[in-house]
C-alpha cells in the first residue's frame, strides 16, 4: 500500500529542476512518486499539442431548420439566424465526448449554449441554444449550464430520438433532456417528495446516465449523494453518499447523543457527510466520484457499483493519497490537491483534474500512478480555473474557465511505450508486457510502476526470485505472492532431499533409542 507521505513544496520543485533540461520546451516538468510518496523525477507522459479558444472556431450554425428559426424569431421577437459567429466563450463548464461519433461537447456557460464540433475541431460547429419542447409548443432556452451528457438507445424510434442529451441547466435549476434535433424530451426538476428538504434548492451541476435510462445528478448542497430519477422523470433515491469526516468533534458529539436525552442530546450537531463535486461513469456502469473540498479527507474518490457502494474500500485502494502526495504550509493555510474532475477512458484510465494546481494526475484502473502533467500559469500546457477534463485516442482535453479556452495533451514516446506496457498489463500478458516495461526503465529508472510490472512477468514465468527482486520495495503484496511461490518451490524442488535428511533424523533417533535400551540393560544387568 502506498505511504501518505507529506513533504514540503520544495521537494517537488527540486524534483522539477532535474527534469528541466530534459524537457526545457514544457512549462511543466516531469515527475511522479515512489513507493515510499516521495518525490522523484520522471519523464514526461504528455506535451501540450493545442490551445484554442472561441476565436479560433470562426462561425458555426444553429441546428434548428429554417421553419423553427421562424417561429423562434417570432417567440423572441428578434431575428435569430443560421449562421452564427462563435466568438469568445464565456466561463466554459463542462466538456464531453461522444466515443461513438467522436464529437466533442463544449458547454458554453456564460453564453448559454452548448457548441458541438469533433475531436480534432475539423467539422463545423453546431449551435445548439434553442430546444423546441412539444408539450408547450414553444422554444426552451439554457440559464448558464453546467453539466453535459450524451447516450445512444439502439431500439430508438428513429435515428434521431437514438441520441439523446442532458443538460445540466444551473439556473433553471433542471437537467433537460433533448433529442439529436434539439426536442425536448423529459425535464427532470426538484422532487417532490419528503426526501428531499424543502429548503434545499435544485441547482444541477452535472449530470451521468448509466445504460438502462437512470439519470444521476450532482446537485449544489446536497450532502446525501447524487439525486437519481428514473427515465421517466421520477424521482428514485439518493446515490452515493461520502461518508461522515472522522474528526474528533464528531467523534465526540456521537459519544454524547448516545448517552444523553434527546432533548439534550439536541444541542449537538449532528455531522453531515460532504458534498461530492463531480462524477463520471464508465463503460461497466460504474460511477466514479471526486470531492474538492480543502478539509476533506475522506472519499476524495470514489469508485461505486450500482448499488452505491465504494468498491475501492474493499479493494484497499481508499486511503490512497490522490492528487500530490505533498502539500505545503503556508500562512496558517495547509495547500494539497482539489480534485475537481474524474474521466475515465474506454481503456479504464482515471484521470483527476486538480483545481489547486493545474495539474492531470493520470491512474491505472487499480488506481496506480502513471503520469502528472500540467500546472498553474500562462503559458501554454498551464491553467488558471480548471473545470473540465475528457479524454479520447490518447489525447487529452482540459478546460479552463479562466482563460476560455481548450488545452489538448498529446502523448510522449515514453507514454505510447507506458501505455502498450499497461494494455499488455491488464490483459493478463505479463510476458509479452515484459519487453516494454524494460524499455521503461531504460528510459526512467525511477518508473517505479515498470517493477511491478516486471515482477508479475517473472511471476507469470515461474521465476519467483527474479519477482521477488523487482517487487522489492515496489509492491508488498506482490512480494508476499512471489516469495509464497518461492518457497512453495524450494520445498518441491528439494523435497527428496528434505526426505532423506527426514528419515536419516529417523533412523538415527531409532538407532539411538536402542542404543540407550542397550546401555540401560547393560547397567542394570552389571547390578
Amino acid at each position: 500500500m502506498k505511504k501518505i507521505a507529506t513533504a514540503a513544496v520544495s521537494a517537488i520543485m527540486a524534483v522539477s529542476m532535474l527534469c528541466s533540461s530534459a524537457f526545457a520546451d514544457q512549462p511543466y516538468e516531469g515527475y511522479s512518486y515512489d513507493w515510499w510518496g516521495d518525490p522523484v523525477p520522471s519523464q514526461t507522459g504528455y506535451v501540450v499539442d493545442r490551445v484554442v479558444t472561441g476565436l479560433d472556431f470562426g462561425s458555426g450554425t444553429r441546428y434548428n431548420t429554417d421553419a423553427q428559426l421562424k417561429a423562434i424569431s417570432e417567440q423572441t421577437g428578434s431575428e435569430v439566424t443560421k449562421d452564427v459567429e462563435i466568438g469568445e466563450l464565456k466561463e466554459p463548464q463542462d466538456l464531453f465526448i461522444d466515443r461513438k461519433t467522436q464529437s466533442l461537447y463544449i458547454v458554453d456557460s456564460g453564453n448559454n449554449r452548448i457548441l458541438v464540433t469533433d475531436v480534432t475541431y475539423s467539422r463545423a460547429f453546431t449551435v445548439m441554444d434553442y430546444f423546441y419542447n412539444p408539450k408547450t409548443d414553444k422554444y426552451e432556452t439554457l440559464k448558464n449550464p453546467h453539466g453535459i451528457f450524451v447516450r445512444h438507445v439502439e431500439d430508438a424510434a428513429n435515428e434521431n430520438e437514438s441520441t439523446m442529451i442532458y443538460i445540466a441547466d444551473y439556473d433553471n435549476s433542471r437537467v433537460i433532456g433533448v433529442y439529436a434535433d434539439g426536442t425536448v424530451f423529459q425535464i427532470f426538476e426538484r422532487p417532490s417528495t419528503e426526501f428531499y428538504d424543502a429548503d434545499v434548492t435544485f441547482l444541477p451541476n452535472k449530470v451521468v446516465v448509466d445504460v438502462a435510462g437512470n439519470v444521476y445528478v450532482n446537485i449544489k448542497s446536497i450532502t446525501d449523494g447524487a439525486v437519481m430519477f428514473a427515465p421517466d422523470g421520477s424521482f428514485s433515491n439518493f446515490f452515493g453518499a461520502n461518508r461522515v469526516e472522522q474528526t474528533a468533534q464528531a467523534i465526540a458529539n456521537k459519544f454524547w447523543r448516545t448517552i444523553l436525552s434527546r432533548e439534550a442530546a439536541a444541542a449537538f450537531i449532528q455531522a453531515v457527510p460532504m458534498e461530492f463535486d463531480n462524477f463520471d461513469i464508465d463503460d461497466e456502469g460504474f460511477i466514479y466520484t471526486v470531492t474538492g473540498s480543502k478539509s476533506a479527507t475522506t472519499d476524495i474518490f470514489k469508485k461505486m457499483n450500482p448499488a452505491g457502494e465504494n468498491i475501492l474500500i474493499n479493494l484497499g485502494y481508499s486511503d490512497y493519497t490522490y492528487g500530490d502526495m505533498a502539500s505545503y504550509y503556508y500562512k496558517n493555510q495547509t495547500y494539497g490537491s482539489q480534485i475537481t474532475d474524474v474521466d475515465v477512458d474506454e481503456d479504464g484510465t482515471i484521470r483527476l483534474l486538480d483545481f489547486a494546481n493545474g495539474r492531470i494526475f493520470e491512474y491505472t484502473n487499480e488506481c496506480d500512478l502513471l503520469f502528472i502533467y500540467g500546472g498553474k500559469g500562462n503559458q501554454k500546457g498551464l491553467f488558471t480555473n480548471v473545470t473540465a477534463i475528457e479524454a479520447y485516442n490518447s489525447v487529452v482535453y482540459v478546460l479552463d474557465s479562466r482563460k476560455n479556452s481548450i488545452t489538448s495533451f498529446k502523448r510522449t514516446e515514453f507514454g505510447d511505450i507506458v501505455h502498450e506496457a499497461m494494455g499488455l498489463y491488464n490483459l493478463g500478458k505479463y510476458e509479452e508486457a515484459s519487453g516494454p516495461w524494460q524499455e521503461v526503465l531504460i528510459r526512467d529508472s525511477n518508473y517505479w510502476f515498470a517493477y511491478i510490472g516486471l515482477g508479475n512477468s517473472e511471476l507469470s514465468q515461474g521465476n519467483y526470485e527474479q519477482a521477488m527482486k523487482y517487487f522489492y520495495r515496489n509492491s508488498r503484496s506482490g512480494y508476499n505472492r512471489a516469495f509464497k511461490q518461492y518457497r512453495m518451490q524450494f520445498i518441491r524442488d528439494h523435497f527428496n532431499v528434505f526426505m532423506i535428511i527426514v528419515l536419516v533424523i529417523i533412523v538415527a533417533l531409532v538407532v539411538l533409542s536402542k542404543v540407550r535400551k542397550r546401555i540401560k540393560a547393560k547397567k542394570a544387568g552389571g547390578k
